[in-house]
């Protein structure tokens, strides 16, 4: 229903809490499409309890014309009064009382959205921060001084309108901070704060651009191709423009492929040397390892290649919403054919997908056909409304499928969770769904985003875990814990982490971001003792577990954030310890504080840096390579050589190991500054 309800705009939604609703179609097949789905709608049980069909007539005064081939949704019972209907015109009324006007939501989006969070709906502005010094000191003077915990901070504003925006998780946490900020001085400057509206939503606000560019024009929105379509796309079925999005490298020579991803990591290389020649300060290693190695800050190995390039990924995720078909998409679990903010919510199969393994590709198709013949609606993301927002399905190469569903809590109680997990282990321990080889099925929902009384993980069926052997060892998985998505090619990357370590019998490892432990595990027997240090709780434990399960007993792991837990770790150990470092973070790389957690360490002589993206890690490297200063403590790091692993076949990512050594303490009459490289005055 939802899915042939979009095209007539987003008024619907807002008007659910209103108790009736008047829609109409252009033909009896949609209309009939519409009465099957409103049975279906259990969510909407309080509101939709009757659907019947209206003989819309042309008569004065009784209806409007385009009451044609109508449906009426509503809570009080409706008596049907003609058997058959002649829909001819395509329109949607809404019959709403004055108090309940969409309009004076702010959103646009009704009431649906009660109790979630998200971080664009409690915001507010500053103002006069002439002297705004950065991100991190701005948000450490906001938790410290005014004793609150903002959840973002946005800076883009601050350069051309001096002004940034803080977002809160509630709105009784935003009053809070417009009251400790009331009167409030930064840098000699009085602050002007207010209440910002929440941000409109991307997906409405990209309709109504096209919209607009399409005004006047047969067709409305649909009249221009939308200015984030690549050209390149046009013509392609919905299938080939998945499979272009998902594997861009597809059909480029795999040499090609490496050699594009080699020169893109040597650009950041250099990227990084120019950086630090901005210092007011230049460290002596600087210029001559610049001159060594091309412009780049350190030595430049060459790419190292994937085993494997087809069906890699253990690990996929996929959305779910409507096909591509133009009349009434049915809904379909796969890739989305663009970004949500830019207007995007067709979902497309991805059986073209080279890179997904067929397990994978047969395990979404059962539940695709499980979601179709189900009573609960997919997630809706413009409107709300719905349930199954996405499916992960990890598959690792030591064999096991492990299936995890989020859904949308919208209200469900304790019974009706109970039921549905009948139904799916029904499914696909019995039914149809049983020939895709589901071994272990999770139910998840946000608690952080949607407020529920429900638990945040329900096992369905099957394992509790799924396991993967790496470098000989063998691994527990959990749902949520991270894991490399290419094992054969994290061999690699973990034989050369091994091998950089240059570590002895008497070497203490610090493995940051230790995840389920696998670093740590390959480096414990080569030394004395590996610390593994991991927020995730739930990756703590899987850690601890893999440790017992291969018999490893000289590594601990310790739950809790880096900058804290380094400080503790650093007590009690010897000034003598030959310690060594491992840093793993994910894809935008490591907090700031961490970093500065890790120069600070000074105990700490051996750094092995691994970026899943250089580009978002840069700032980090450039951080731990800075000379001291006021804002930089300690002496720094010297990058040594790096080199690229090509986890991603077919796509223009890859992995960067990269090794640092800690410098001596650095003295004045060491460092060059950009007025002693000027020639001297005649």
């Amino acid at each position: 229903m939802l899915s042939v309800i979009r095209s007539q705009g987003t008024r619907f939604a807002s008007s659910l809490a209103t108790r009736r609703v008047r829609i109409s179609w252009c033909n009896s097949s949609d209309s009939a499409f519409v009465l099957r789905n409103l049975k279906k709608a259990r969510f909407h049980s309080d509101i939709f309890t009757t659907a019947t069909r209206t003989l819309a007539t042309m008569e004065s005064g009784s209806a409007d014309s385009s009451d044609k081939g109508g449906v009426v949704a509503s809570s009080e019972a409706s008596l049907p009064t003609a058997a058959d209907i002649l829909p001819t015109v395509a329109d949607i009324s809404v019959e709403e009382p004055a108090a309940a006007n969409a309009e004076a939501t702010g959103s646009g989006l009704g009431d649906h959205r009660d109790g979630e969070f998200s971080s664009q709906n409690f915001r507010i502005s500053i103002r006069n921060l002439f002297k705004f010094p950065g991100y991190r000191n701005f948000t450490s003077w906001l938790t410290g001084k005014c004793g609150f915990e903002p959840h973002r901070v946005y800076t883009r504003g601050i350069a051309r309108n001096n002004v940034i925006y803080v977002a809160f998780k509630s709105d009784e946490d935003r009053e809070i901070a417009l009251k400790r900020l009331e009167d409030c001085f930064y840098k000699g400057e009085r602050l002007n704060c207010r209440k910002e509206s929440a941000q409109r939503d991307p997906y409405a606000e990209s309709r109504t651009e096209v919209g607009k560019r399409g005004r006047g024009k047969q067709g409305g929105g649909q009249s221009k191709r939308p200015k984030h379509l690549d050209p390149a796309l046009e013509g392609l079925s919905p299938e080939e423009r998945i499979s272009k999005s998902i594997e861009p490298y597809r059909g480029i020579p795999y040499e090609e492929q490496l050699k594009r991803k080699q020169d893109w990591v040597s650009m950041e290389l250099k990227t990084i040397t120019a950086q630090l020649f901005k210092n007011t300060l230049v460290p002596p290693w600087l210029p001559p390892q610049k001159a060594a190695n091309g412009g780049r800050v350190c030595e430049l190995l060459d790419i190292m290649d994937s085993p494997n390039k087809e069906a890699y990924r253990i690990k996929n995720e996929f959305s779910i919403g409507p096909g591509p078909e133009s009349d009434s998409p049915e809904v379909t679990v796969g890739f989305r054919l663009g970004a949500y903010k830019e207007g995007m919510l067709t979902i497309v199969s991805p059986e073209q997908c080279s890179i997904v393994p067929q397990t994978a590709k047969n395990v979404a198709k059962a539940f695709q056909d499980y979601l179709r013949q189900s009573e609960m609606l997919y997630f809706d993301e413009p409107t709300h409304l719905g349930y199954w927002q996405t499916l992960t399905v990890r598959t690792p190469d030591a064999g096991g499928c492990m299936a995890v569903i989020q859904l949308h809590p919208q209200g469900l109680t304790q019974p009706e969770v109970d039921n549905e997990m009948k139904l799916l282990t029904a499914f696909f321990q019995e039914g149809a769904g049983k020939e895709c080889g589901i071994t272990s099925m999770y139910l998840t929902f946000d608690l952080a985003r949607y407020r529920t009384q429900l638990n945040a993980s329900y096992h369905v069926f099957g394992d509790t875990h799924i396991h993967e052997k790496l470098l000989g060892l063998t691994y527990r998985i959990s749902p949520g814990a991270f894991f490399q998505v290419n094992t054969l090619a994290t061999e690699r990357l973990y034989s050369t982490i091994c091998d950089w370590c240059d570590v002895t019998e008497n070497s203490v490892v610090l493995d940051i971001c230790c995840g389920t432990g696998t670093i740590a595990l390959a480096l414990a027997k080569r030394v004395k003792k590996v610390i593994g240090i991991e927020m995730c709780e739930e990756a703590v434990e899987d850690a601890r577990h893999n440790a017992e399960l291969n018999g490893i007993t000289n590594v601990e792991f310790i739950c809790g954030r880096a900058e804290h837990v380094l400080k503790n770790v650093m007590r009690g150990m010897h000034r003598s310890t030959e310690l060594i470092a491992v840093v793993d973070p994910p894809r935008a790389g490591l907090h700031p504080d961490v970093v500065q957690a890790i120069r600070k360490c000074s105990m700490l002589k051996r750094l092995v840096f691994v970026a899943c993206n250089l580009k978002q890690s840069k700032e980090n490297v450039l951080y731990l390579s800075k000379h001291p200063s006021n804002s930089v403590p300690a002496n720094g790091f010297k990058p040594i050589r790096a080199v690229p692993i090509d986890m991603f076949p077919h796509t223009p990512h890859c992995e960067v190991a990269m090794l640092l050594e800690r410098l001596p303490p650095p003295k004045l009459s060491d460092f060059e500054t950009p007025q002693s490289k000027q020639p001297a005055s005649k």
